[in-house]
């Protein structure tokens, strides 16, 4: 095990991440789920905060914001931006531009999107989906 001598980003990083298993593995006993929120560093020493949900009220809750903000998806809608596909993963209502987040399927990484774009990408999948079902009638 190596001793730390400064804390920096790197560091952060890595403590971060293995703090968030442990504290994962502890609340699992209770039924919560745990997630990194943020961190300050600066030398030798380092804050970091952590945020605790109860899945089925946080992802009901979610669904709430998405039906608030015109939303025709929920929580766990996967869909496919340029190519690339991303599962929904929550709202933030205090991001006015971009409420919706989600993650890349692939590597993980969270982005943010507008309500407007994914439900233009539901309407176009419910076309494409008519037009193939026209074309197999025709057929």
């Amino acid at each position: 095990m190596v001793k730390i001598k400064d804390i920096g980003r790197a560091e952060c990083k890595f403590l971060s991440r293995e703090l968030e298993a442990v504290i994962q593995q502890t609340v699992n006993k209770y039924g919560l789920t745990a997630s990194y929120a943020t961190g300050r560093y600066g030398g030798h020493t380092a804050t970091f905060s952590f945020k605790l949900d109860v899945p089925e009220r946080a992802e009901k809750a979610a669904n709430n914001h998405a039906l608030a903000l015109g939303a025709k998806f929920e929580v766990g809608y996967t869909f496919t931006q340029n190519g690339e596909r991303f599962k929904v993963t929550g709202f933030n209502t205090r991001r006015r531009k971009y409420p919706v987040s989600a993650e890349d399927v692939r590597n993980g990484k969270e982005y943010k999107f507008t309500v407007a774009a994914i439900n233009r990408n539901i309407e176009i999948a419910e076309l494409f989906e008519k037009s193939r079902a026209k074309d197999k009638v025709t057929a």
